[in-house]
């Protein structure tokens, strides 16, 4: 397992931040994902073997909020 973080964007409430830790959940490879309280950084545990950042960062703005790497 690996841990990266993740600046976001437009995040602006709890419903937000909900929003994108399920999108990283549906993730095949990720472990775990939370929110800063500050809703500007996401933390994730994930298998590189089977995600990159890169995809998490896609997701994330599938939702309509910002994500880099």
């Amino acid at each position: 397992m690996k841990k990266t973080s993740l600046y976001l964007t437009g995040l602006t409430c709890d419903n937000c931040v909900r929003t994108v830790v399920n999108a990283l959940l549906k993730i095949e490879g990720v472990d775990s994902a939370e929110v800063s309280n500050d809703y500007e950084w996401a933390t994730v545990i994930y298998d590189p073997d089977l995600t990159k950042p890169d995809e998490m960062a896609k997701a994330i703005e599938a939702t309509g909020y910002g994500a880099e790497v």
